[in-house]
C-alpha cells in the first residue's frame, strides 16, 4: 500500500514539479538576469552623470580662475609698476615700483582665498615682488617651467601639478604675461593654487555617491592629487596607483566600467580625461551598493519556488491519500473476497473513476451475498462510511474554525498596543488598593512586569520600523547627560554602581534632537549599568569641540564581562541579544538615531575587561 502511494505521489510531484516550479524557476532566472542588466545600464549612466558633473564644475571653476590670471595681468597698477621697472629709473624709483607692485598683489589676493601665492617674474626667471616670498624659498616647481608653457601665447596657462617639499599638498601654477602700453612682453605673473583647499571642496562632494563612492583627480605619473575618501595625505602623496580605471582614462579614454579600485574593492567607475589640464578624473563607487536591489529580487525568487515546491508536496500527499489509498482497499477487499468473506465492502462514496470503481465492486459484492449476514455487513459498511463522514465534516469545521481563528488573530495584532495600555492602566489601579505585604502584591508586579516587557517589544518594533523626523536644536551636552543619569538615577541606586563625568570646559552645544539623543544616551547608559558589577563604577567622557566641524565625543566605559568578538559584529544589527528580556533592537535604534544625525557610535570590548561605547556627534560648527 505504501509503495503504491509512493509511487503515485512521486509521479505526480515531478509533474506538478516539470510543469509549474521549473518555469517559476526559469521565470526567477530571467527576472534576475533582466534586472541586473537594467541596473547595471542604470549604475553606468549614473556614474557616468556624476563624473560629467564634476568635470564640468572643475572646468568651470578652472576657467573662473584663468580668467582672473588673465584680469590681473592687465591691472594698471601691475602693468605700470612692471614698466617703471624694466626702464631702469633710479634705483630708488625701482624700489618704489617694486613696493607698490608687491602692495597691489597683497591687495589682490586679499581679495579672493583661492590663492596661495601671487609673484611677478621677469623673462629670465627674476622674482620682481611675491605675496609670501618663503613660499618661493621653500621649493617647488621653477617659474621658469610656467614662462616655458606661455611660450608665444597671450593666453593664460595652468602648468604642472607638483607638491612642494614642505607641503603635505598639491599645487598648481597659473601664469598671464603682463604686456606694456606698446605691446611688449614686461613679466609674466604667476597664481600658486593650493589644491586641497581650492579643487579638493569640488571632488568630495558626496551627493549621489552613496555609502561608498568618491570622485577624485589623477595626474600623468598615476598619483592621486584630490583627496581621497579611504587614505590619508600621507598615504597618497608618495605612491603611485595603477587600476583598469586609472590605465583608461590616462590613455586620454573616457568610458564606464567595473574593475578593482585602489583599495582592491570591485567598483563601478566611470572616467573622464581632461586635456587642457592633464589630468584624469575618476567617480567610482562598489558595485555591492549599487546591486543591492537585486539581493531582494534573488530572494523573492527563491521564496516563491521554496514556496511553490512545499505545494507540490502537499498537493501529492493529497492526491496519494485520494487516489491510490481507494485502490490499495478494493485489492484488499478482493483478496478478502476470493478468501471467502462475502461481507467485504469498500466504504468510498466519491464520484470519480475511484468512486465508480468502488461501486461496481460493492455491487459485485452485493450480488454474490444473499443472506441476512451480507445485509447487516452493509449496513455496517454504511454505518462506517456516515461515521467516516461526520469525522472528516467535523475536521473540514474545525478547520474553518482555526482559520478564521487565524485570520482574527492577524488583524487583531494591530490593536494589541491599545488594549495592552488599558490593561497597563487597570493593573496599576489595581495595585493602588493591595498593601505591599500581601500575597496578591508580587503577583501583581509579575504582571505589571509582563505588560511593561510587552509595551517594549512593540515600542522598540514601532520605533524601529518608522522613519525619524528630528527636530533639532542646539543644547548644552553636560545638561543632557544630567538628565539621562537623572533619569536612570533608581537603576543606578539599585545596583550600587557610581556614575563618574568627566567633560572638557567650554564645549560647544550639540546640533541634534533632545528626545532622541537623550534615547540614545539612555540605552548606552543602561546597558553599562546592566553590565557592570554591584559596586561597580562606569565612566563618562565628553571632549572635543576644537576642531574645524566642531565634532563632540561621548565615551561611556563599563567594567563589565565585556563582549566576545564574535557578538562583537553583530551587536548592532535587529532583533539580536544576549538578554533573557531583550528585544534586540535596542542597539539597532540607538545606530538609526545616530546616523540620522550624521554621527558615528564605535564599541570597543574585551573580555573580562569591560567595554567602551564611543559616540561622535556634530556640534555648532559642525554640519547639521
Amino acid at each position: 500500500m505504501l509503495k503504491i502511494r509512493e509511487k503515485i505521489s512521486h509521479r505526480f510531484f515531478v509533474a506538478i514539479l516539470a510543469v509549474v516550479v521549473i518555469p517559476i524557476g526559469i521565470m526567477g532566472y530571467e527576472s534576475t538576469m533582466l534586472a541586473r542588466k537594467a541596473l547595471t545600464n542604470f549604475a553606468f549612466l549614473h556614474m557616468a552623470t556624476i563624473a560629467e558633473n564634476r568635470a564640468s564644475h572643475l572646468e568651470s571653476w578652472l576657467d573662473e580662475r584663468m580668467d582672473d590670471i588673465g584680469v590681473l595681468s592687465d591691472l594698471p597698477g601691475i602693468r605700470d609698476a612692471c614698466e617703471g621697472y624694466v626702464r631702469r629709473d633710479p634705483a630708488d624709483s625701482a624700489s618704489s615700483a617694486v613696493e607698490l607692485l608687491r602692495n597691489t598683489l597683497d591687495i589682490v589676493e586679499g581679495r579672493s582665498p583661492s590663492y596661495e601665492n601671487l609673484y611677478v617674474m621677469l623673462p629670465e626667471g627674476k622674482v620682481l615682488a611675491a605675496t609670501h616670498p618663503d613660499l618661493l624659498a621653500a621649493g617647488g616647481v621653477s617659474g621658469t617651467n610656467i614662462i616655458e608653457r606661455l611660450g608665444d601665447s597671450d593666453d593664460p596657462v595652468m602648468g604642472p601639478v607638483y607638491q612642494r617639499p614642505d607641503r603635505d599638498a598639491w599645487h598648481v601654477q597659473l601664469a598671464s604675461v603682463i604686456k606694456g602700453h606698446d605691446g611688449r612682453r614686461l613679466a609674466v605673473i604667476v597664481a600658486v593654487l593650493d589644491l586641497s583647499k581650492t579643487v579638493d571642496p569640488i571632488m568630495v562632494e558626496r551627493f549621489g555617491l552613496g555609502e561608498t563612492g568618491e570622485t577624485y583627480l589623477v595626474s600623468r605619473d598615476r598619483r592621486i592629487i584630490s583627496e581621497s575618501r579611504f587614505l590619508g595625505w600621507p598615504e597618497i602623496l608618495d605612491r603611485s596607483f595603477d587600476t583598469e580605471g586609472i590605465r583608461s582614462v590616462l590613455g586620454e579614454d573616457r568610458g564606464t566600467s567595473i574593475y578593482e579600485n585602489y583599495m582592491g574593492r570591485e567598483v563601478l567607475g566611470s572616467y573622464i580625461w581632461l586635456p587642457r589640464y592633464d589630468w584624469g578624473l575618476l567617480a567610482e563607487m562598489e558595485t555591492d551598493e549599487l546591486m543591492w536591489p537585486l539581493k531582494w529580487i534573488k530572494t523573492i525568487a527563491i521564496l516563491s519556488a521554496v514556496l511553490v515546491s512545499a505545494i507540490c508536496f502537499l498537493m501529492a500527499y493529497l492526491v496519494s491519500r485520494r487516489v491510490s489509498g481507494p485502490i490499495v482497499q478494493v485489492a484488499d477487499a478482493a483478496e478478502s473476497i476470493a478468501e471467502g468473506n462475502l461481507e467485504q465492502r469498500i466504504p468510498f462514496s466519491s464520484r470519480d473513476e475511484v468512486g465508480r470503481l468502488a461501486a461496481s465492486f460493492n455491487a459485485m459484492a452485493e450480488r454474490l451475498s444473499h443472506s441476512i449476514a451480507s445485509l447487516q455487513q452493509k449496513e455496517d459498511s454504511l454505518q462506517k462510511a456516515y461515521n467516516d463522514l461526520v469525522t472528516t465534516q467535523e475536521q473540514l469545521l474545525y478547520s474553518e474554525r482555526m482559520a478564521a481563528v487565524g485570520e482574527l488573530v492577524a488583524s487583531v495584532a494591530h490593536e494589541m498596543r491599545s488594549p495592552l495600555s488599558s490593561i497597563k492602566l487597570n493593573l496599576q489601579i489595581i495595585g493602588r488598593s493591595l498593601g505591599r505585604e500581601t500575597v496578591l502584591f508580587e503577583h501583581y508586579e509579575i504582571a505589571l512586569d509582563q505588560v511593561a516587557q510587552m509595551e517594549r517589544m512593540f515600542s522598540d518594533l514601532l520605533n524601529y520600523s518608522k522613519p525619524f523626523d528630528l527636530q533639532k536644536k542646539d543644547m548644552p551636552v553636560e545638561s543632557l547627560i544630567d538628565r539621562c543619569l537623572l533619569e536612570l538615577e533608581g537603576e543606578i541606586a539599585a545596583h550600587g554602581i557610581t556614575a563618574r563625568k568627566r567633560i572638557e570646559p567650554d564645549l560647544p552645544p550639540l546640533i541634534a534632537d533632545p528626545d532622541k539623543m537623550e534615547q540614545v544616551l539612555v540605552n548606552i547608559l543602561r546597558n553599562a549599568l546592566e553590565a557592570s558589577r554591584p559596586g561597580g563604577a562606569i565612566e563618562i567622557a565628553v571632549s572635543g569641540g576644537k576642531d574645524s566641524n566642531g565634532s563632540i565625543t561621548v565615551q561611556v566605559t563599563d567594567h563589565g564581562p565585556g563582549i566576545s568578538r564574535r557578538n562583537l559584529k553583530t551587536i548592532f544589527q535587529p532583533f539580536f541579544t544576549t538578554k533573557k528580556k531583550g528585544t534586540g533592537l535596542g542597539l539597532a535604534i540607538v545606530k538609526k538615531i545616530v546616523d540620522a544625525h550624521r554621527g558615528e557610535i564605535s564599541v570597543e570590548s574585551e573580555e573580562g575587561r569591560g567595554t567602551i561605547v564611543k559616540l561622535t556627534l556634530p556640534g555648532v560648527r559642525g554640519v547639521a
